[in-house]
């Protein structure tokens, strides 16, 4: 049973990110929500996903930055920080790092351009049941 209920956390640790993706999340707060100490509380999201939850983080605020690029018109500043990136040039740092391209560079062809953007947690469990 401990395994169903580090599926439960990952879920609701999955729907709280994606709530608060243009603050700063703080690990400390999500230890705080889930009941576990902030290094349990990693581990146990670790184990279920295999990756990192600062890493996945990342990639869920990058991935909702590529639907901006794609759907608006807004700059890529601003959408650097509404996504708690410090400035325009981490920002574009962490997407090429992501994705392998800037996000200008995705935003001149992001019509043929298709990225590898996961969907989040929480929707993937509610799919596989």
């Amino acid at each position: 049973m401990p395994q169903d209920n580090y599926l439960a956390l990952v879920y609701a640790l999955s729907k709280l990110i994606e709530e608060h993706l243009g603050r700063v999340i703080l690990l400390e707060e999500l230890a705080t929500y889930s009941g576990y100490s902030l290094w349990h509380m990693q581990k146990i999201f670790k184990s279920v996903t295999g990756m990192s939850l600062g890493k996945y983080i990342r990639r869920r605020r990058l991935s909702s930055a590529v639907n901006l690029l794609r759907n608006s018109n807004r700059s890529i500043f601003d959408i650097a920080l509404d996504f708690g990136f410090g400035s325009q040039s981490h920002f574009t740092y962490m997407f090429r790092k992501e994705y392998g391209i800037t996000p200008y560079d995705f935003r001149q062809n992001n019509q043929s351009i298709d990225l590898d953007m996961k969907e989040p947690l929480h929707v993937i469990f509610c799919n596989s049941e």
